[in-house]
């Protein structure tokens, strides 16, 4: 009989439970939904400072009372859990991970995005995990969503020819007034982390940037827009947005190729075919086209558990691991660095594989 690996949640808000109850999502819209959904994991243990959250959590998923616990190191100290979900205020990412590795339990950590506040706590998490053999995923969980697996497939094999642009925006209305110092960043950082990641995972690493900010009550707070030119070292051009002071929320990307073009995002998925012009006598133009839908879906939450069950069990590195997650961290902080310097060019060391 397989395994079951025994689960503790630190944080029980909105991306480890609470957003479940959004009527319109698709389900599993959390951690907890997911290991729920997943009959390989089990949610054993829980902790939230906040009184309500945790017993909420508790009454939901149906963890034991004497399990439940407002301090994580007193639930560490007690618990043997094999997989801890830290879904906690980004500031507070590096301090819970290295605490969890160095519990003798732990196999895998599933950390919600951003992976951390800085470069520096970034990198003391991926070593710290490494050191102890510990898997770690971050949750940019669109990787795991079979459709943006399919357009990755289309960059690579180059069914539409070689990708040359991509046009990305997380777009938003973000409260101005919040300090740089405890959020670090706005749309571009807390929704944009997708973003990029996925610019990443389609485009490969960046080779420079240019930024450009909008900061209405001074630079010590969040932008209210921010976004930036981003050259990859592939040679595709990313032109990037998030926030932008709009009264809706947008989140896609506009993936442009030799002959073809694919939006995908929150708003489903467009494609379009390179077609003779009707208008113009010599001319290619683009038309709709059928996107090709895998045949099998999984539910990206749940993707994330099952990836960091085999990555447990395999003994390799999951999909969107720690590094990747950096890599992400490492663009949105070069867009912030850029702005704060006049929109002066952050070049990129290239990486060897």
């Amino acid at each position: 009989m397989a395994k079951q690996y025994r689960v503790g949640v630190v944080g029980c808000g909105r991306i480890a439970s609470l957003l479940e109850e959004d009527p319109l999502r698709e389900k599993p819209a959390t951690h907890a939904g997911a290991y729920a959904a997943y009959p390989r994991t089990i949610i054993t243990a829980a902790c939230d400072i906040d009184r309500w959250r945790l017993a909420k959590f508790r009454d939901k998923w149906r963890v034991p009372s004497d399990r439940c616990y407002r301090d994580y190191r007193e639930m560490l100290s007690r618990e043997e859990i094999d997989i801890l979900s830290i879904a906690t205020w980004t500031e507070s990412h590096c301090e819970i991970a290295l605490a969890a590795a160095e519990n003798p339990h732990i196999k895998g950590i599933y950390l919600e995005k951003p992976i951390s506040a800085n470069l520096k706590e970034a990198g003391r998490i991926i070593a710290a995990c490494k050191k102890r053999g510990i898997k770690l995923l971050v949750g940019h969980e669109r990787r795991f969503d079979s459709n943006f697996s399919r357009v990755k497939e289309i960059v690579e094999t180059k069914e539409m020819g070689a990708l040359k642009t991509i046009f990305a925006q997380a777009l938003s209305l973000p409260p101005p007034k919040l300090a740089r110092k405890k959020y670090i960043g706005g749309t571009l950082l807390h929704d944009g982390t997708h973003l990029l990641d996925l610019v990443l995972y389609f485009g490969g690493p960046a080779a420079w940037v240019m930024g450009f900010d909008k900061r209405p009550c001074g630079k010590g707070n969040i932008e209210t827009a921010a976004g930036g030119i981003i050259v990859l070292q592939s040679g595709v051009t990313v032109f990037v947005e998030g926030g932008g002071e709009r009264n809706y929320f947008k989140f896609d990307l506009d993936l442009q190729f030799e002959n073809g073009r694919i939006v995908i995002g929150n708003g489903g998925i467009h494609a379009f075919r390179n077609f003779t012009s009707r208008h113009y006598t010599g001319f290619h133009e683009l038309a709709p086209a059928p996107f090709k839908n895998p045949h099998k879906r999984e539910n990206s939450f749940t993707g994330c558990v099952r990836e960091l069950v085999r990555a447990i069990e395999n003994g390799r590195d999951p999909v969107s691991s720690g590094v990747e997650a950096r890599n992400a961290l490492e663009l949105i902080l070069a867009i912030y660095q850029s702005a704060d310097d006049g929109g002066k060019k952050v070049y990129f060391r290239r990486r060897v594989k």
